[in-house]
Order: structure tokens, then sequence, then C-alpha cells
């Protein structure tokens, strides 16, 4: 059993080394009053060029490691798959259009629902919930948040965010990666190459300015460290790995949709293009998160079950994985309401970065589980475990809206959008309307399927 092998020292140290940095920032203040600046200075030199050595020791280490059940190149991944149908469906499902909206308007649904508090406690989330007069979990868009007008993604507020201050989907990174995956697509076509993606984001994801700068990113963790190295001339892949302890993390999958999407009833296909897509800067288990996440939705679209479509995205990666593993273990789970969920899988992986791909993607099977089929149930409920629940909000949405289709979603989930979605990619409009959108990815899938 993977999690045996496990042992997770940093959790203890967390607040230490807050503190610990902290205490620099505040000799670096105090070294200026006292007149011996320039002395302060150096020591920071010295302190930052020591941190950059271990950093890259780090980098090494895990680079090296290996583990025969969790290989990093596709052909060993393909050979360590349980049995699976790989391929449900040998053509568009006749109700594909009306799936299709469903999983990419229960995405938009579940991230802006999730974005208002992401990675806040639940103890915070309900206060602030209870402050604003809204249920918890909740059942619609947030009335109010906090901050309403802090920046959100270089082109919006936060105030966007809440259903009385939305005018489109609201910007977000994991709505602009499914964008980035389409114009991979588009332009490239279903086989494109790392490079090739590389350049689609140099082309059009922008950086933005760090929060010190009076800005807003445009991406963060390891995918702001695989941009930034690509600008500065890094190429693949060094550029993915190079400062990036992200490789286990979570942003793959929320990366993935768009190739569900494109080849529904193709799960084999489907994770096939995830894995080219997260092993640019993702290793391990944060490639087979992207490999699972694409074969589950692009199962949805063939079964009539949520937990039938992660089931079947589980034999499209390495069955002894630590990933695979705590799926399994999820399923075999019965929690009755968002905080067994969270209480469980936090026993379980205490110590585990809470922006991993595992913890969260285990969120997205309970909150599929608890929901029952129920939309607002299920985003409610993911998104009130907390993690990283505008990735785990919009997933959730996903999966189900492909197995139930558009016209059962509730209109309150959908009507605020007015048909459009903010966008911040470069060389692109402000605003997309969500049915062109819907209707680019549909032309790829009968494209691709031989249909078009």
């Amino acid at each position: 059993m993977k999690l045996e092998h496990i042992h997770y020292s940093g959790e203890a140290n967390e607040a230490f080394w807050h503190e610990e940095l902290d205490d620099i920032g505040r000799y670096l203040r105090l070294a200026a009053e006292f007149g011996c600046a320039k002395e302060g200075e150096d020591c920071r030199r010295e302190l930052e060029a020591s941190l950059a050595h271990v950093k890259e020791r780090f980098e090494k280490l895990v680079l090296a490691a290996r583990d025969p059940d969790e290989p990093d190149d596709l052909p060993s991944i393909l050979a360590l798959r349980p049995a699976g149908p790989r391929r449900l469906l040998g053509r568009l499902p006749a109700d594909y259009g009306e799936r299709l909206r469903g999983a990419f308007y229960g995405r938009m649904a579940g991230c802006t629902l999730g974005a208002a508090l992401e990675f806040e406690p639940i103890s915070a989330a309900k206060s602030w919930a209870e402050r604003f007069g809204d249920s918890y979990p909740l059942t619609d868009y947030w009335s109010e948040v906090r901050y309403p007008d802090a920046p959100h993604y270089i082109v919006g507020k936060k105030r966007d965010l809440t259903r009385g201050g939305m005018d489109a989907v609201p910007p977000d990174d994991d709505t602009i990666y499914t964008l980035l995956a389409l114009l991979a697509m588009e332009r490239c076509g279903a086989d494109f190459t790392a490079e090739q993606l590389a350049e689609i984001w140099k082309r059009y994801l922008p950086l933005g300015r760090d929060w010190v700068d009076g800005g807003e990113k445009g991406c963060w963790w390891g995918e702001r460290s695989m941009l930034k190295n690509l600008l500065a001339g890094i190429p693949l892949p060094e550029a993915g790995v190079k400062g990036n302890p992200n490789l286990q993390g979570i942003a793959a999958w929320t990366r993935a949709d768009a190739y569900g999407y494109v080849f529904p009833g193709n799960p084999e296909k489907a994770a096939a293009l995830a894995y080219r897509d997260a092993s640019v800067n993702h290793r391990r288990n944060g490639v087979y998160g992207s490999m699972f996440m694409a074969a589950s939705i692009a199962a949805a679209f063939a079964v009539d079950d949520p937990l039938e479509a992660v089931r079947i995205g589980l034999t499209e990666i390495p069955e002894n994985c630590l990933f695979a593993e705590g799926i399994r273990w999820a399923l075999a789970q019965s929690p009755k309401n968002y905080q067994e969920a969270h209480d469980i899988t936090w026993a379980r992986y205490r110590g585990m970065f809470n922006g991993s791909a595992l913890t969260n993607a285990i969120h997205v099977v309970m909150g599929l589980a608890i929901g029952g089929g129920d939309f607002t149930k299920t985003i409610g409920e993911t998104v009130a475990m907390s993690g990283d629940n505008d990735c785990t909000g919009a997933t959730a949405g996903s999966i189900l809206g492909a197995v139930i289709g558009l016209s059962a979603i509730p209109e309150h989930w959908i009507r605020p959008f007015h048909g459009r979605m903010h966008v911040y990619l470069k060389e692109t409009p402000e605003y997309l309307p969500l049915e062109e959108v819907c209707g680019r990815l549909e032309a790829l899938s009968r494209r691709f399927c031989g249909e078009a």
C-alpha cells in the first residue's frame, strides 16, 4: 500500500518557517533603522543563495526518484493499467450537444461557486456564509464576498463572483485552461506536441503581475514557474520542472476537461491527450490525476452514473499508483456530508499539500457520491469541503453535467452568466460567448471523430 510508505515530515514545520521568514523581514527593517542596511542586505543575499542551493538539491532528489509502479513515460503507464473498456462509443452520442453543454456550463458554475473562498477553512467559510445570510453548503452563488473591490485574475473584481455582481462567467485560471486546451487542439490538432503546447502558452497566457506590484496573476504554482522559464528561453523539458515543487499538484487535472469534451466515450484517447498536456510540468501522480479526470469526463458522456465514469477513469492510470489507491479508497467510503468527507480525507492524508492532485480529486469523488445526481447538492457539498475548491467544484460540475445534460442544471446557475465568459488571454476578446466556445468544442469533436 503506497500510503504506508509516506511520512509527511513538513507539516509541523510550516508554522516554524512562516515565523522564521517573518523574523528575517523584520531584521531587515531593523538593520535599516539601526544604520546597517548594507550589511543587512548582504545577509539577505546570502540567505537567498543558500535557499536556491537547497531547492536545487530537492529538485535533483525528486527527479531522480524512481518507483516501478509510478512511471513517467506513456508506454510504461499504459502497460500498468488494469483492464478497461478503452472506448465506450463508436460515434458521437445522439445527445452529445446537450451533454457537452451540461459539462461545460457545469464547469463554469462549479468554478464560480468555489472561487469566492478558495482554500478557506470550513469554519471560516461557514462564518462568512452566516454573516452574509447564505446557506452552507451553498445552494446559489454568494450574495456577498469579502473585499469586493480586490482584483480577480487581471480583468475582474471579487464582486464578479456574487450573484448580483456577475455579468459573465468571472475570470479564473481554471476556465482559461479549458480555452488554452481548445486553442492547442484547434491550431495543432489532436496530436499536438509538448513544444507546440508551450508555444500556445507563451503566445496567449499572460503572467500578470504579483500582488506586491498591485496587480494580479494569470497563473499560479507550477504553471507560473513554467511560463516564466519558457519566457526566459529555457526549453522543455527543463522549463517544466525547474523551480517547480508542484509536480504532483492539482493544476494538471484542471487543464484536462477539454480533452474529455472532444473525445466523448473515448477515455483512452482523452487520457492520452491529457498525458501530453500534463507531462510538460507534472510527474507521476500529478500526470495520472490529469489522465484520470480526462478519462472520467470522456466516460461521463456514455454512462448514466457519474461514479461509473470515475471507475472507468481509474482504468486509464497505473493500477497500483498512489492516486489510484486513493480514488479506490474514496469510492469505498460513505460520508454523509462535506464535513465527514473532509475529516476522513485529512485523517488519512494528514500532511499532504492542500493543493495536491489526490486529496482534491478525492473531494470531487466524494462530492459526486454525496450529491447523488443532484447538481446543486453536488457542487455545493464539493465546494464546502474546502481545499482548492474552485477546481473541485468545476470538475465535479463537469463530470455530473456530462451525465445529466444542460437541461438538468437549475437555471439559477446559468442565468447570471448572460451567455458569455470573461477572458484574459492575449490576442483574445475580453468576453467570449459561451455558445461560441461550445460550438468550437463540438466542431473539434466532429472533426476528430470523422463526423464533420
